[in-house]
């Protein structure tokens, strides 16, 4: 559908099919060589840094799918008049979705059950609860909102961390904002709905896992960066904590001698959280409409990131 629409609105397009480039480890020059000519992109994995913005002089826009931009140096793209957007409206229901399935997964042992069940043993060991239990959701915005209502049709009591609350939705809701390490120390369940940005990457380490309940289970269908992998490990491994679901991980994809993969209490699945059926086309849309209305002169300002270009920019 979205290039459907690119091409009625007068684009050529280009694919680029390229497994090292998508997952975001292509050198520099790949890429520059890649993209060389582009005016916009529709970008998935891949990184776009100084040396590449600063290389690509016909590069207009860069349109992310999904929320996350970690990937891409804001800072060089506003420098050099590149558009920065993402699709805000496309993902946050299927992340949502795919955090509870994770909770639900880790909770009543799914995995290890349907392992013991194919290698002929029938399993009778009770299972966690989810109603009743706190969940401790850290960054409220789009998807965390959706975890909640989610979560609350579940009977779940909710806490949140969150720097810039809406505070209509917290009211109507019966939520309770705490401190990130009060959060900690008080929920049952945490999820992990925040941007990877300098002042978050490592934000869980051994400190913050330290905190949580005993047998307490950590969600993160964020950023992998947000967590500090090898804590995470040990905290599993020693008990510390009673188990993980992660979509997301420091080195993308992992390695296949990664700890976690060894351990009956985590559920892991590929960054894959926000890319079902309905959502990946919803992002294609959101993410070519932004190109759309940029070329015929309209700004999409809830999409775009580099908002101080507004006024100053053209195409």
């Amino acid at each position: 559908m979205f290039i459907r629409m690119l091409k009625e609105d007068g684009f050529a397009i280009k694919l680029i099919d390229h497994d090292h480039f998508s997952h975001g480890h292509a050198s520099d020059e790949e890429e520059i060589e890649l993209l060389n000519g582009a005016s916009a992109v529709i970008a998935a994995g891949e990184q776009y840094s100084r040396k590449v913005i600063e290389s690509l002089p016909d590069l207009r826009v860069i349109a992310r799918l999904g929320v996350g931009f970690d990937s891409v140096d804001v800072e060089a793209a506003t420098a050099n008049d590149v558009v920065l957007t993402i699709t805000p409206n496309s993902n946050h229901e299927a992340v949502a979705e795919h955090a509870i399935a994770l909770m639900m997964a880790v909770a009543k042992s799914i995995v290890s059950m349907d392992k013991a069940m194919r290698n002929g043993e029938w399993p009778t060991q009770p299972l966690m609860p989810i109603r009743g239990a706190t969940l401790g959701i850290v960054g409220i915005g789009r998807i965390g909102r959706d975890l909640a209502v989610r979560a609350l049709a579940m009977k779940m009591n909710i806490l949140a961390t969150e720097p810039q609350p809406n505070m209509d939705f917290v009211h109507a809701n019966g939520i309770q904002l705490l401190d990130l390490d009060t959060l900690l120390k008080t929920s049952d369940y945490v999820s992990l709905n925040c941007a990877l940005s300098e002042e978050t990457r490592g934000l869980i380490d051994s400190h913050k896992l330290a905190l949580m309940k005993p047998g307490a289970v950590l969600i993160n269908t964020a950023r992998g960066g947000l967590i500090v992998e090898a804590d995470l490990i040990e905290a599993l491994q020693s008990g510390q904590i009673g188990g993980a679901g992660l979509d997301v991980f420091e080195l993308e994809p992992t390695e296949s001698d990664n700890d976690l993969y060894d351990m009956d209490n985590v559920v892991v699945s590929p960054h894959m959280a926000g890319n079902d059926i309905q959502s990946v086309e919803d992002m294609g849309n959101e993410a070519a409409q932004c190109v759309i209305d940029l070329f015929n002169g309209r700004w999409p300002d809830d999409a775009v990131v580099n908002r101080e270009l507004k006024g100053i920019w053209n195409w």
